[in-house]
C-alpha cells in the first residue's frame, strides 16, 4: 500500500496517479497514469496514458487531500485552500459525470442518440463487429465519425478503410473533415489515396470491385477498422451466401484479414429489405469463430425517429403530413407508349429459363424503363436513346438522331450543341455507368445487356417518344403549376424526380414561369457547385424552388423547406423516404408537407394507394394515428422488393387484377410482420443505449462553472424553438434560451439547442459553449491541477443530508484502463465515487443523494477560520487509504481482460453546520 497516490513527474504540469509498484533487484519503480485525457490540453497529451518503470527517485510524492486536511500547509489559509478544493472537485465532476461527452461542443451538431451510441459501442466488446441500422435521417455517418474520433485519440496509427457507394464518398469525406478526421478519397474521379501506404481511406465500393482493383485491395496491409456504408448493397441471396456478389465477397475477404482486436462496422438504414436470407448473409459478415446467428442479433443497433429524442426528452422531428396524390392524365398516346415499352422489355412468359441473376436483371431493366417513361416523356425518350447506344447504334440511325435532337434542351448543353457532340457525351455517360456505376442521373447498368432486342420495335418506341415530347412534354408541369404550387404561397419547395431529363425539363418550365432559375441538384456536380446551389436556395431572396434528381436523395440537408413534391414515384419505397428525409430532419421547425404526382392508370399509383389502404386496415388499432406515416415508410421498406417489382411489371397499367390486389395485400401483411418482428428482435441494443447512465452534469452546472471560474455573464433576449408531443400530436414551442457572454465578448448558447432555432434581436445565434470551449477548458485545467488542493472546511447551506453534522466527505476519481496487445494502455472510462464518513460508518452516496451532496459542496460557504476537528480528520485519512485500495482492486474477470483502475483522491472535506 503506497503512502500516497499522487506523484508529479519532472517538468509535468499535472499530477499522475499511482497504478502499480515494482521492485526488481532492489530498484523500486512506479507505474503512473496520466489524468483523464479530457482534462489535458493538446500539448499535454502523450502517446500513452500510462508511464511504466519510472524510478521512484525521479518523481515527487504529493500529499493526498486527507493528508493535507490533517496537516495543512502553513503558508495557505483555510479560505484559499477550501476554495481551491471546491474548484478542483467541480472541475473533475464536470468531466467524470459526463461519460457521454454531451457537454463537449463539436464542429457538427451532435444529438443524444449519437453521443450515447459512441460510449455504448466503445465499452462493449461484443460490438467490435457491428451492424448500425439506425433509420434514415438519424446521422449514421456522424455516429461512425464520433466513434473514429475516440479510436484515433487512443491510437492515431489505426488503419481504417471506409467503403461506400461512389456517390457518397465525397459526402462522407466532407462530414469527416468537419469532425477533424483526415482521410483520403479513392474513387474513379479522385485517386488522392495511396492504397498501400495511406492509413485512412474512403473508397468507392464500385471501384474496389472493378477489374483488377479487387486484387489491389486484397494486397494492402490489413485494416484495423473496416466500415461499409449502404451495406445492404452487399448482396448474397441464397442461404450460406453461396451466390455472393463481388462486393460481398471482397468485404468478406477483407474482414477475414482484420487483425485482433479489429473492428467492423456495417451501416444501413434498410438492412432487411424483405429478404430473410440476404439479411442473414449480411449478419454473417459479423460472425467470429463460427458463432451462431442468434448471437449476432446482439450486434445490431436499430433505432427509429420515434425511438430517439432530444436531450430534453422531447421529439427531435416535427410531424409529417402526406397529402392525397395528384393524378395527372398524360393521354391515350402516353398510355400506349408505356404499354409498348413494357412489352418490349418484359421477357415473354415462354422465355427459356434464366439464372436468378439474369432474371433479376431483366426485371430491373423493365422496371427502370417503366419508371423513366412514367416520370416524363423526356426521361422515357432519354432511356430509350441510351438503350440504343448501349446496343451499338450510331447517330446515323434516323430515329436515334431525331431523339437526340428532341432531348437536346434537357441535357444541359448549349441550345445549338452539335448532335455528334451530344451523342459522344451520352455515350461516355453510358460507358462510365457500365464501368463504375457513378452516374447518378441515368439508369443503372443491369449487367445483362444483349443485342436480343428488336431493332424495329426500338425505332418505333423512339419515334413515339419524340412525338410525345413535342405534343405533351409540358402537361405534367402545367398540372403541378395549376394544382399544387398555388397553395404554397411564397414558401420554399423541394421537387424530386429520378431522371435528369425530368429535372431539367421541370426546372426550365419553372424558370420560364417565374423568371428565376431554380436551384438544381444533379449528378456530376462538384462539391462546390452543389453547396452553392443549396446556399442559393436557402437565402431569403434566393429561388423559391429546388429541383433535384436522385443525386440529391442522400447527403444533403434541406430543412430550410418544409414542402416536398414527388414529381415521380420510384418503385423502391426507400427512395421516397430518402427524399423526404432531406427536409424531415433534425432542425426542421414545422410540420412537413408532402405531395405526390402520379400518372393516371400507372401501376405505381394503384400499388401505393392499395398498400396504404391495406396497411391502414392492419394498423387501425395497433398504431397511433400521428405515427402512421412513419410506420408506412418502414413497412414499405420491408416489402420483398423483388416480388413488389414483379407485381408492378406484371402489366403496363392499372387497374390491378383481383389477383394482383391479393398479392399486394399479402406483401403488405408480410412487410408489417417483418417490421414488427425486426423491431422487437433488434431493439436490445437500443434499450441498452437508452438506459445508459448519462451522469449528473447539467447545463446549469456548466453555466455556474463558467460564471464562477471563466468570467461568463448571462445574456437575456434570446429565444429557442422546439417541439413537444402532446395530446394533439407534435406541437412547436417557444421559450427563453440560455446564452452567456465570455471574456472574448462573444455570445454563446449554453444548452442542447439546434443552432438554427435560437434567435436574438440580431438574428440566429449558432455559437455554442461547451466543456471543450477554449476559455472553459483552460479554466478546467487550471483548477483541476492546482496544488496544494483537496481539503476543505465548509458550512452547509444546501438540502438536509442523511447524516448528522459535522461529517466527513471523501471523493475519488477512478479511471478505467485497459492494456491491449497492439494498442497498449487505453483509458476507457472515468467515474466519480463519493462517500459520507461518520465515526460509526462510511457510506457511498449515489444517485440523487450524490447530486445533492456534490451541489451542496459547490454552493457551501467556506469556513474562514474553522475550529479544526482532528479526530474526524484522522478518520478521513485512514478511510481515504482503505477506500482507495478497495477502488483500485479489479475483479477476476477484469484482471483477465487486462483492466486496471487508477484511483485519484480528489477531495477530503469536513462539513459543519
Amino acid at each position: 500500500m503506497p503512502q500516497t497516490y499522487l506523484f508529479r513527474k519532472p517538468d509535468s504540469a499535472y499530477p499522475s496517479t499511482f497504478l502499480r509498484e515494482d521492485n526488481e533487484f532492489g530498484y523500486r519503480t512506479l507505474t503512473l497514469a496520466d489524468p483523464p485525457r479530457r482534462l489535458l490540453g493538446k500539448s499535454e497529451l502523450s502517446d500513452t496514458q500510462v508511464d511504466e518503470g519510472i524510478d521512484h527517485r525521479r518523481v515527487t510524492a504529493l500529499q493526498t487531500p486527507a493528508q493535507l486536511l490533517q496537516s495543512p500547509p502553513g503558508d495557505i489559509g483555510w479560505l484559499t485552500l477550501s476554495r481551491r478544493s471546491v474548484a478542483r472537485l467541480f472541475s473533475h465532476y464536470l468531466i467524470a459525470e459526463d461519460p457521454q461527452r454531451r457537454f463537449d461542443i463539436r464542429p457538427v451538431e451532435t444529438l443524444l442518440h449519437q453521443v450515447s451510441l459512441v460510449n455504448h459501442v466503445l465499452q462493449n466488446d461484443n460490438l467490435a463487429y457491428l451492424l448500425l441500422a439506425d433509420e434514415v435521417g438519424l446521422g449514421k455517418t456522424i455516429e461512425v465519425g464520433l466513434v473514429l474520433q475516440e479510436l484515433f485519440a487512443q491510437n492515431p496509427a489505426l488503419r481504417v478503410l471506409y467503403l461506400a457507394p461512389a456517390r457518397l464518398v465525397s459526402n462522407v469525406f466532407r462530414e469527416f473533415e468537419l469532425l477533424g478526421l483526415n482521410f483520403r478519397q479513392w474513387t474513379a474521379q479522385n485517386t488522392d489515396a495511396r492504397l498501400m501506404s495511406d492509413s485512412r481511406i474512403i473508397a468507392s465500393l464500385h471501384r474496389a470491385v472493378h477489374g483488377q482493383n479487387q486484387d489491389k485491395m486484397l494486397d494492402t496491409p490489413a485494416w484495423d477498422v473496416i466500415i461499409v456504408d449502404e451495406a445492404h448493397h452487399l448482396s448474397a441471396w441464397s442461404p450460406e451466401a453461396g451466390d455472393a456478389t463481388q462486393a460481398y465477397s471482397l468485404v468478406r475477404r477483407l474482414i477475414r484479414r482484420t487483425p485482433e482486436p479489429g473492428r467492423v462496422i456495417l451501416m444501413s438504414g434498410t438492412p432487411h429489405q424483405g429478404h430473410g436470407d440476404r439479411f442473414e448473409n449480411l449478419l454473417r459478415l459479423l460472425r467470429r469463430d463460427e458463432e451462431s446467428l442468434d448471437r449476432l442479433a446482439g450486434r445490431v443497433i436499430y433505432r427509429t425517429k420515434d425511438d430517439v429524442s432530444g436531450w430534453d426528452g422531447q421529439p427531435l422531428f416535427p410531424s409529417r403530413q402526406v397529402n392525397p396524390p395528384i393524378v395527372i392524365d398524360l393521354g391515350q398516346e402516353h398510355r400506349k407508349w408505356l404499354k409498348d415499352i413494357h412489352d418490349f422489355y418484359r421477357p415473354p412468359d415462354g422465355d427459356v429459363p434464366r439464372s436468378d441473376a439474369r432474371r433479376r436483371a431483366a426485371g430491373w431493366r423493365c422496371a427502370q424503363a417503366m419508371q423513366w417513361a412514367t416520370s416524363s416523356p423526356q426521361a422515357g425518350l432519354g432511356y430509350l436513346a441510351r438503350q440504343a447506344i448501349r446496343l451499338g447504334w450510331t447517330n446515323q440511325e434516323q430515329s436515334l438522331k431525331e431523339a437526340l435532337a428532341t432531348m437536346r434542351p434537357y441535357r444541359l448543353g448549349s441550345s445549338n450543341e452539335p448532335l455528334d457532340m451530344l451523342f459522344a457525351r451520352i455515350k461516355r455517360e453510358v460507358n462510365k455507368q457500365q464501368q463504375d456505376a457513378t452516374e447518378e442521373d441515368i439508369e443503372e447498368y443491369t449487367n445483362d445487356e444483349s443485342d436480343e432486342f428488336d431493332r424495329v420495335q426500338l425505332k418505333q418506341l423512339l419515334w413515339q417518344g419524340v412525338s410525345l415530347v413535342q405534343t405533351a412534354g409540358e402537361d405534367k408541369w402545367k398540372k403541378i403549376d395549376g394544382e399544387l404550387l398555388p397553395a404554397v404561397g411564397s414558401e420554399k419547395v423541394v421537387l424530386f424526380a429520378q431522371p435528369i431529363e425530368t429535372v431539367t425539363a421541370l426546372a426550365g418550365y419553372l424558370e420560364r414561369k417565374s423568371g428565376i432559375r431554380p436551384a438544381l441538384i444533379i449528378g456530376g456536380q462538384s462539391d462546390a457547385e452543389r453547396t452553392q446551389e443549396i446556399i442559393r436556395f436557402g437565402q431569403p431572396n434566393g429561388p423559391q424552388f429546388l429541383v433535384s434528381s436522385r443525386a440529391g436523395g442522400e447527403g444533403i440537408n434541406l430543412q430550410i423547406a418544409r414542402r416536398l413534391i414527388h414529381v415521380d414515384v420510384p418503385w423502391n419505397p426507400m427512395d421516397m423516404e430518402q427524399r423526404v428525409g432531406r427536409v424531415h430532419r433534425f432542425g426542421s421547425r414545422e410540420t412537413i408537407l408532402v405531395d405526390t404526382v402520379v400518372v393516371k392508370d400507372s401501376r405505381e399509383a394503384e400499388a401505393y394507394a392499395t398498400a396504404r389502404q391495406r396497411l391502414g386496415f392492419i394498423t387501425q388499432t395497433l398504431v397511433e394515428k400521428d405515427r402512421f406515416e412513419s410506420v408506412y415508410s418502414r413497412v414499405m421498406a420491408l416489402l420483398p422488393q423483388e416480388q413488389f417489382q414483379d407485381l408492378l411489371i406484371n402489366d403496363s397499367g392499372a387497374p390491378f387484377s383481383p389477383n394482383d390486389r391479393n398479392k399486394l395485400a399479402e406483401l403488405v401483411q408480410r412487410g408489417f410482420q417483418n417490421w414488427k418482428t425486426f423491431h422487437e428482435k433488434y431493439s436490445e441494443q437500443y434499450k441498452a443505449i437508452r438506459n445508459q447512465v448519462a451522469g449528473l452534469v447539467t447545463w446549469n452546472d456548466v453555466v455556474v462553472f463558467a460564471e464562477k471560474y471563466a468570467g461568463a455573464v448571462r445574456r437575456p433576449g434570446y429565444n429557442r424553438y422546439g417541439f413537444v408531443r402532446g395530446a394533439n400530436g407534435i406541437q412547436s414551442t417557444k421559450s427563453e434560451a440560455t446564452v452567456v457572454t465570455l471574456r472574448d465578448n462573444q455570445d454563446y448558447i449554453v444548452s442542447d439547442y439546434v443552432d438554427a432555432l435560437v434567435y436574438g434581436a440580431e438574428g440566429p445565434l449558432t455559437r455554442k459553449l461547451g466543456l471543450n470551449t477554449e476559455i472553459v477548458a483552460d479554466a478546467l485545467r487550471k483548477h483541476a491541477f492546482e496544488y496544494p488542493a483537496g481539503p476543505a472546511y465548509l458550512k452547509w447551506i444546501g438540502q438536509s443530508l442523511e447524516c448528522p453534522l459535522p461529517a466527513g466527505v471523501l471523493v475519488f476519481g477512478r479511471q478505467t484502463l485497459q492494456l491491449g496487445r497492439r494498442t497498449g494502455w487505453q483509458e476507457i472510462g472515468t467515474s466519480l465515487h463519493t462517500y459520507l464518513v461518520e465515526e460509526s460508518k462510511t457510506v457511498e452516496v449515489g444517485g440523487e443523494q450524490k447530486s445533492i451532496l456534490l451541489h451542496g459542496i459547490f454552493q457551501a460557504t467556506v469556513a474562514t477560520r474553522p475550529d479544526e476537528i482532528p479526530a474526524l480528520a484522522d478518520l478521513l485519512m485512514r478511510t481515504e487509504s482503505e477506500l482507495a485500495e478497495s477502488l483500485r482492486r479489479p475483479s477476476e474477470e477484469e484482471m483477465s481482460h487486462q483492466i486496471r483502475y487508477a484511483v485519484t483522491p480528489l477531495f477530503a472535506g469536513i462539513i459543519i453546520a
